[in-house]
């Protein structure tokens, strides 16, 4: 059981990585480049955990004393918010008392835990241990002691790269012989998410002299005809985005808040993809964030800006070039109606060359 679990782990890191690696060309080089990206799909992180073991009443004093684990462990990011690991380790048990067992156990850990992940990075789910060939250190009644309980973490970034997860559990053993016996462990994980990192691409050495040759040819061979009069440049327009996509396009906020939700990140970024791809049918993106009338006009201001960044920061760390993108903050301007609707960020693009191709392009974000 144990190998299995380790080799489901490493085998799943291996693809994971192996997926993120793109082909390449012998005439470009490609780089990385750090972005502050959210997770998702599948990442490896280290857990630590220390606590206390005791029990509820009875004769189990025994039992009692401080667990200490360390685990390898898969974390798999869901496209909805859930978090999923699945870990092996070791758990190590200090007793307090050892008038009938050793004064310390080692041994094999295995993990599963199932967690809902909040706006503002909480996670909080179920987790389960089973602590390999130690059930007589712990009073149950087979060999593993089976523990199962609740959990809670709070989510941070360390660096752009680099995840933490800090927070604690609370379970109590599922293979009992009739007392409670509960372990409090405080959990430190962190990790490493390789959607931080951006594929950055240039031409090499010989492009750069192909490039050259050509133009040097186009600059002194006599055009074979007239060469026809130059056409007017085409009328460019600003469009809304609520134009371009039937039903509802805006960001939606909270009440004085900032943040954006799970799902309108991950529109966001299926729209930052789609805008990259056809960054030649628009000059530049400017997102406007407004604010309900409740609420100072100079507070308001500040809110609507801070809410246009916020969109405007997700559209870059999903790629699209930061020139691209521009940040507006229109206070409680232009109410839709209704408070709710009125806490909003909107986009409008600027100089739009083709609104019907754009309008296409864009038809698959929802």
């Amino acid at each position: 059981m144990k190998k299995i679990i380790i080799a489901a782990i490493l085998l799943a890191g291996a693809w994971a990585q192996a997926q993120d690696q793109s082909a390449t060309s012998s005439t470009l080089q490609f780089g990385k480049e750090a972005t502050e990206a959210p997770p998702r799909g599948l990442l490896p992180f280290i857990g630590l955990g220390g606590g206390y073991t005791g029990y509820d009443q009875g004769a189990l004093q025994d039992v009692e004393g401080t667990p200490t684990t360390i685990k390898l462990l898969g974390s798999w990011y869901l496209e909805s918010p859930w978090v999923m690991d699945l870990g092996y380790g070791y758990n190590n048990q200090q007793f307090t008392h050892s008038t009938a067992l050793d004064t310390a156990s080692t041994d094999g850990a295995a993990e599963f835990a199932f967690r809902y992940r909040t706006d503002n990075r909480w996670q909080m789910g179920v987790v389960g241990n089973q602590f390999f060939s130690q059930g007589p250190n712990y009073a149950s009644s087979q060999g593993d002691a089976i523990f199962a309980g609740l959990q809670v973490l709070k989510e941070f970034n360390m660096s752009q790269a680099w995840l933490a997860r800090l927070g604690a559990r609370a379970m109590s053993l599922t293979s009992n012989q009739g007392d409670l016996v509960m372990m409090y462990l405080v959990d430190f994980q962190f990790g490493w998410n390789p959607n931080a990192y951006k594929t950055s691409v240039r031409s090499t050495a010989a492009d750069e002299t192909m490039v050259q040759e050509e133009e040097f040819v186009a600059e002194t061979e006599e055009p074979a005809r007239p060469v026809a009069a130059a056409q007017p440049e085409p009328i460019l327009n600003d469009v809304a985005m609520s134009s371009l996509i039937a039903g509802n396009s805006t960001i939606k906020f909270n009440t004085s808040q900032v943040a954006m939700s799970n799902a309108d990140q991950r529109k966001v970024e299926r729209l930052a993809k789609a805008l990259d791809e056809h960054s030649d049918l628009y000059e530049r993106v400017e997102v406007r964030g407004f604010t309900d009338s409740t609420g100072s006009a100079q507070i308001n201001e500040k809110i609507s800006q801070r809410r246009a960044e916020t969109v405007a920061s997700a559209l870059e760390k999903y790629g699209l070039d930061s020139s691209k993108v521009s940040a507006v903050g229109r206070g409680s301007e232009e109410s839709l109606g209704s408070r709710s609707a009125d806490r909003r960020a909107e986009l409008v693009f600027i100089g739009v060359k083709d609104e019907a191709a754009l309008r296409e392009a864009l038809s698959t974000v929802k």
